[in-house]
């Protein structure tokens, strides 16, 4: 988008602007609907995500796309992806998550995997994604901002903060929460919707951006796409060995190739096994080694597909003819792999498998074995290219190993690498002091181990949510790791434990789940200042300890408790205000694990009934009390049943706009 220019506009002139615009969808030639529409989608994507953008979980299901469509809105969405091409989307997706996508009809609880999440960002990028987020985009956004005008907004500004507002907590949280606005500050617009927000970061990032938006940004002809998909070409195959290959390939693009894959699979698995590779070129070539051993080492025909897509989400791609990768054979000398399923204990099977080459291929193989140098076993020729020994005691061992070729008569000897044998090490237990916490509270963990070689020395890796976030730099002979958590989530540790022989294993501890405390902050009325008969509700902010809470929330008269909620499972509680005084508010938060927090709200003052020209019921006569008995008297807006009277200066009877130059003059102190 262009860089947006700041404009100011007087208050006076806005006033007049709101007073004048009528009909209600008509916004004094300042933007038209799909002006708003646009700017709206605009920052909703800047907050949310991207075409490609996968969720796997979000509060319980995937969230994807630009706007992230959650759960059966996200399937609603793929289903048409899907739709406008089957067969790209069967070939990207592979066919059990295709026929999932086409037959299904919730998505309410589906929590993608990684490698889904990997083929639906593939699917998203495309152009036929672009083409149906986009018309849904404003589809969906349309429906926010034509809410937003029966509510009564006509400032475009805060039509775009409303829209935002209702992506992220649905149009009913939009609907209450403009409500809330009007009974507060009297009317909605961009100031007013701020100010009654949380103000957070996303709230202010809206805000700064409705207040600075240019339209004309917005207009839809002055936005130009990039359509053209980018090329590939050149395709080579290279370096055909047991061990792998390497695809070579030139892609180009008008603008720039932001993203390439590589998706391979072996030709026993299909398409459901396969891996996705993804390079973020800075030239035009690119090319991608492929290892079999990521394959389990399997010779055979491979299959690979090359995707490249550009800055603006176009995108090509490319199918090879299957490679075909050789087994592995040793063609030259005589080769000893040593295996012993990783033996280093005492008691394990340890395996030479000798295998030669070259010659006739009549081969007989000859085995001596030894233990710390000494011949300790010996077996003769034979064409059993195998030798197994059970180890019984520590030490090193190695083997000698002769190869006859029994038609040329030649023979050639190896030795092989040594297998160290320890005494093992045994961790009989490994965990904490407890299996729950706190934010800032400090985790210990106790790790018992015997065996090995001489005393053992430990090293600590303490990892949260599955990221290491503190290692100890050196071993020691520490059996206790204590670690003070600053952030919430899920810690575990692994130990690794070295013996004087350097024998290292590792073992890892149970998990602890941190949360943070339970907090309740922000306890306040709705209003400080209300008449008998009015509903005032008590809100208060609730973060930390377990997911779910309850509260109860008592009211006080003059210092006397008035009235007791039931035990309820949310931070709000309305009530009537019965007789005129002085009222306070406390709250009892409990979370699922029995933790308890309490907060005493602000000071609502309540009187018998509303003062004579209070319109707005605050308390206090100032003009905007006059603007609202001037609206109400136009029909621009409707005053509640128990400050109409309030509004009725004169005693007449009626409410006109005398009633607004008096109330008017008596808050400038002139009546």
């Amino acid at each position: 988008m262009k860089k947006a220019v700041i404009r100011f506009v007087s208050f006076v002139t806005t006033v007049v602007l709101i007073i004048t615009a009528t009909p209600l969808y008509i916004f004094a030639q300042t933007a038209t609907f799909d002006q708003i529409v646009n700017a709206s989608i605009y920052i909703i994507v800047y907050n949310e995500g991207s075409y490609n953008t996968v969720v796997n979980n979000d509060n319980g299901a995937v969230s994807l796309g630009q706007i992230c469509w959650h759960g059966t809105n996200a399937l609603d969405l793929l289903k048409k992806i899907v739709a406008k091409n089957p067969s790209q989307a069967l070939n990207i997706l592979g066919a059990e998550l295709y026929n999932e996508i086409i037959t299904t009809s919730s998505w309410d609880k589906r929590i993608t995997t990684g490698r889904e999440a990997s083929a639906l960002s593939i699917l998203l990028a495309t152009n036929e994604s672009h083409e149906i987020q986009d018309a849904s985009a404003f589809e969906y956004v349309s429906g926010y901002v034509t809410l937003g005008q029966s509510l009564g907004i006509t400032e475009p500004q805060a039509l775009v903060f409303f829209a935002d507002y209702a992506n992220q907590n649905g149009r009913t949280g939009a609907a209450n929460f403009s409500r809330n606005i009007l009974d507060t500050y009297g009317d909605i617009n961009l100031g007013t919707l701020y100010a009654g927000s949380s103000q957070n970061a996303r709230r202010t990032r809206t805000y700064n951006f409705c207040a600075t938006v240019n339209w004309n940004d917005f207009t839809g002809s002055s936005q130009t796409k990039d359509t053209s998909s980018p090329v590939i070409t050149n395709v080579t195959v290279n370096d055909v060995t047991s061990e792998g290959f390497t695809v070579s390939c030139d892609i180009t693009d008008n603008n720039a190739v932001s993203e390439v894959y590589f998706a391979i699979h072996h030709e026993d698995d299909g398409i459901e096994g396969i891996k996705c590779y993804i390079q973020n070129p800075d030239s035009s070539m690119v090319s991608h080694t492929v290892n079999v051993s990521d394959f389990l080492n399997r010779s055979g025909n491979y299959y690979v597909y090359i995707y490249a897509f550009d800055e603006a989400g176009n995108y090509a791609y490319t199918v090879l003819n299957p490679i075909n990768v050789p087994s592995s054979v040793s063609l030259k000398n005589l080769t000893l792999t040593v295996f012993a399923n990783n033996a280093s204990l005492i008691g394990e099977e340890i395996i030479w498998n000798a295998s030669a080459s070259g010659g006739s291929g009549n081969y007989l193989y000859q085995f001596i074995l030894h233990k710390d140098g000494k011949k300790i076993a010996e077996r003769k020729y034979s064409d059993y290219p195998v030798f197994k020994y059970t180890a019984e005691e520590t030490g090193t061992y190695s083997i000698d190993v002769s190869v006859y070729d029994s038609t040329s008569e030649k023979s050639v000897s190896c030795t092989s690498t040594d297998v160290y044998i320890h005494i093992p090490i045994v961790v009989n237990s490994f965990s904490s002091d407890a299996v729950n916490g706190f934010t800032g509270q400090t985790i210990e963990w106790k790790i018992d181990a015997q065996g090995g070689c001489g005393d053992l020395q430990y090293a600590y890796t303490v990892y949260k949510d599955q990221e290491a976030v503190y290692t100890t730099t050196t071993y020691s002979s520490g059996k206790t790791l204590t670690y003070e958590t600053s952030e919430s989530g899920t810690y575990y540790v692994t130990a690794n434990i070295m013996d004087a022989d350097s024998q290292v294993i590792s073992h890892t501890s149970n998990e602890v789940t941190v949360i943070d405390p339970l907090s309740v902050t922000e306890f306040t009325f709705s209003k400080n200042y209300a008449v008998v008969g009015m509903s005032v509700t008590c809100t208060a902010n609730i973060t930390g300890g377990t997911e779910k809470y309850t509260c109860i929330f008592d009211i006080y008269k003059d210092g006397t408790i008035l009235l007791s909620s039931d035990t309820l499972s949310t931070n709000e509680f309305t009530f009537t205000v019965p007789d005129s005084g002085t009222y306070t508010a406390k709250i009892t938060v409990t979370d699922t694990n029995s933790n308890c927090e309490t907060s005493e709200s602000d000071i609502l003052t309540a009187e018998s009934s509303v003062r004579k020209g209070d319109a707005d019921c605050d308390g206090k006569i100032t003009p905007a009390d006059a603007r609202l008995t001037l609206r109400h008297a136009v029909n621009l807006e409707i005053l509640p049943e128990y400050t109409q009277g309030a509004a009725d200066a004169d005693n007449n009877g009626e409410i006109s706009p005398a009633d607004a130059r008096i109330i008017l003059r008596i808050s400038c102190g002139l009546e």
